[in-house]
């Protein structure tokens, strides 16, 4: 008699959609397990919301109790499932990443306090499955970056569906700096602004300088007509905090080189100066030439170390250097960096391609300590003062 009621028993389960019992090799727990998830999966006309709440909250102290492939089995029929309880897809999206892969990458959405948490309480693979999510979001984006997972990093920003946050983007800024990939694919983000990219133009390739001063191309016109008034009251007398003054300067229309005592120079002399730089940078010779250019000592410095020379010129034609003065600059044989003869022709389209005053705004950007921006950027970076 014993040995035929099983049998009616799982008659009747089939008759409910449910999963029969196979055999005897089944732990207890593994059998209450697959069945609890036969019932959770089922269809809201046969499960109330409250109903499958219940179930979920069983299997909640039971699941952690049976084996990653019986997790796993769970977790692909729960994945299925638009109706699945929030605190069971939360239980699974924590679990091992083989086990929380088939509830990642569900096509249906996902509270994104969820996703967080699993981001934030998983390992890499979590991060890479939901990295790859569909509905991602810039919020979640920012979770994901906090881990300088190289990998996870190149994901998202391959992503175009969706867009990175301001802080975001000054974060993977500053991780370009040591990852050409990321600079590359950073540099085809549409979130990326002029002060992001004139950042990373010191540490990109000749060619990536080429694309950045062609895509960040800028006209300050706008800005200083609005602003013009205020140079005669600012500085003919009128108090004004340094913040003004520094704003001013960084916009000041038609730069005028200048001497150690502020006295006008011929351009005669700023080749010359320039020529010796380019020479020997001694010490003297680079406060010289910042004063000329209106810049701090530190970024001159920077801009006659650079190997490339493209800073440097920048620097030239914000100073109104004539382009065969410029040339014969670049192809000396005797400077402190001499220039082969076809980097010198690519140098000297770069000059060729910058109107004068987009140089100047190149140039003030460079030496913008003030700009918050900038300032968090460099941060980042860990960098002194004294390099950007």
């Amino acid at each position: 008699m014993s040995t035929q009621e099983p049998a009616a028993e799982e008659v009747a389960l089939s008759d409910t959609g449910l999963t029969a019992m196979q055999g005897r090799g089944l732990s207890p727990g593994e059998a209450m397990a697959r069945k609890l998830a036969d019932i959770v999966v089922l269809p809201a006309a046969r499960l109330s919301a409250n109903e499958r709440s219940l179930v979920a909250d069983i299997m909640l102290q039971i699941l952690d109790k049976v084996e990653e492939d019986l997790r796993f089995e769970i977790s692909q029929r729960v994945a299925r499932v638009a109706e699945s309880p929030n605190a069971l897809v939360r239980a699974l999206l924590l679990d091992e990443p083989r086990v929380a892969a088939p509830v990642i990458r569900r096509v249906e959405p996902i509270p994104e306090a969820l996703l967080i948490e699993c981001a934030r309480s998983g390992v890499t693979a979590h991060r890479e499955l939901i990295a790859r999510r569909i509905d991602l979001t810039a919020s979640l984006a920012d979770v994901l970056l906090e881990f300088g997972e190289a990998d996870v990093i190149k994901l998202l920003l391959r992503r175009e569906e969706f867009q990175f946050s301001p802080t975001a983007i000054d974060l993977l800024v500053s991780r370009s700096a040591s990852d050409q990939e990321v600079q590359t694919l950073l540099l085809r983000r549409r979130e990326l602004e002029p002060a992001h990219g004139f950042m990373m133009f010191w540490w990109v390739d000749a060619e990536s300088r080429k694309r950045i001063l062609a895509r960040f191309a800028l006209d300050r016109t706008i800005v200083q007509d609005a602003l013009q008034e205020l140079y005669s009251r600012v500085f003919g007398g009128e108090n004004a905090g340094p913040v003004v003054k520094d704003i001013l300067v960084m916009l000041d229309r038609r730069h005028r080189p200048r001497g150690v005592n502020g006295e006008p120079v011929s351009m005669d002399v700023v080749i010359k100066t320039l020529g010796a730089a380019r020479k020997y940078p001694a010490q003297e010779i680079i406060h010289a030439v910042g004063m000329i250019a209106g810049v701090s000592r530190e970024l001159v410095s920077r801009i006659l170390r650079d190997p490339g020379a493209e800073p440097f010129a920048v620097m030239c034609k914000s100073l109104g250097m004539p382009r065969s003065e410029f040339f014969a600059l670049i192809s000396r044989k005797d400077a402190d960096n001499p220039i082969e003869l076809k980097h010198a022709e690519q140098l000297f389209g770069i000059f060729d391609s910058m109107a004068r005053d987009y140089a100047r705004a190149v140039l003030r950007y460079w030496d913008w300590d003030g700009n918050p921006r900038i300032a968090h950027i460099t941060r980042l970076l860990g960098f002194d003062d004294d390099i950007v």
